[in-house]
């Protein structure tokens, strides 16, 4: 009997690509849901963050396009109530508003506008760095659910993931508070790897105290993952520079496991046990850790799976193979 690779199992994908001839990310489900989800609140009643669009757009990149409906109207019913956008007017100053909440309308018909005129990729060049800043601001939510629609939007140019995407940034803008102090961003050769190997450092703060808080420096990281190529040199190795500060900051006296062990569960399990599990926590985690997993091979990233799953190396033996 010999247990499978780490991760091993189906390429990426385990229902929105049977059978549909649809490119991955593409699916009509995902905008339905986005379109469900701008009818409701960014923060639920207890303070907590909704994330029922970022976990939408996190199963839809796993394959369950069939289960978007029902995640995205649980999310709607829990959630408050819903912003309606508001056209910012002339005196709408961008820099006094910044970390203003009541201002949120405004920010979001702001960036309908800017969306609108000059384009989603050029507004997302412009505007992620001017709030990389607080890219810890509410434990990363605002700039993760940004990488999910600008993922969204990069494969479907759609009016649904347009107006997705201006909500997260307008989140992000009306929540702005600036997080750790970074160093000046020196050269680095590769951003997108370095980043790679702080959501793998993360992982390993988190395997050794698995929470819902230390698994946010995780996800946040791959989240740069998903911004990066949309940013310029500069841009990227600022990004990584105020994710190292942050990481700092969040860490700081926490132990990290120095090997990883995994059980060699496949892929497809770990991605429907996510998704049976209701919570949307495993969802990122996991389609972060998947993809990570596939951009880096460490194994790291298969263990933080197992771990927020349960598929922990107890159960290694009914992964096991002939």
């Amino acid at each position: 009997m010999t247990a499978p690779a780490p991760g091993a199992g189906p390429a990426r994908g385990t229902g929105a690509e049977r059978g549909t001839g649809r490119a991955r990310g593409t699916s009509t489900g995902l905008d339905e849901a986005f379109e469900r989800m701008a009818s409701a609140g960014f923060e639920l009643p207890n303070g907590f963050v909704n994330h029922g669009a970022m976990a939408c757009e996190a199963l839809d990149a796993l394959g369950f396009e069939g289960e978007l409906g029902e995640w995205a109207r649980r999310f709607a019913r829990i959630a408050g109530p819903a912003v309606t956008p508001k056209a910012a007017g002339a005196s709408f100053d961008w820099r006094e508003s910044l970390g203003d909440y009541r201002a949120l309308p405004e920010w979001i018909g702001h960036f309908e506008t800017v969306v609108a005129d000059d384009g989603w990729a050029q507004v997302v060049e412009v505007w992620v760095p001017r709030l990389v800043p607080a890219m810890a601001t509410a434990l990363f939510h605002g700039m993760i659910r940004v990488g999910h629609a600008v993922r969204a939007v990069q494969a479907a140019d759609t009016s649904a993931r347009r107006e997705e995407l201006a909500r997260a940034l307008g989140y992000w803008a009306a929540r702005y508070r600036p997080g750790q102090v970074a160093s000046r961003a020196g050269e680095v050769d590769d951003v997108q790897q370095a980043v790679r190997a702080a959501a793998a450092g993360a992982a390993r703060y988190y395997l050794a105290s698995p929470s819902i808080y230390f698994l946010h420096g995780v996800t946040g990281a791959m989240a740069i993952e998903l911004l990066a190529p949309h940013l310029s040199g500069p841009d990227q190795a600022a990004a990584l520079a105020q994710l190292e500060a942050d990481h700092i900051g969040m860490y700081s006296g926490a132990r990290r496991v120095a090997e990883a062990r995994v059980a060699g569960v496949p892929r497809e399990v770990l991605a429907r046990a996510a998704e049976s599990s209701g919570d949307p926590h495993e969802v990122k985690l996991v389609e972060a850790c998947l993809r990570a997993l596939d951009l880096s091979g460490d194994v790291v990233f298969a263990a933080a799976s197992e771990t927020v799953t349960g598929l922990t190396t107890k159960g290694a033996a009914q992964w096991s193979t002939v």
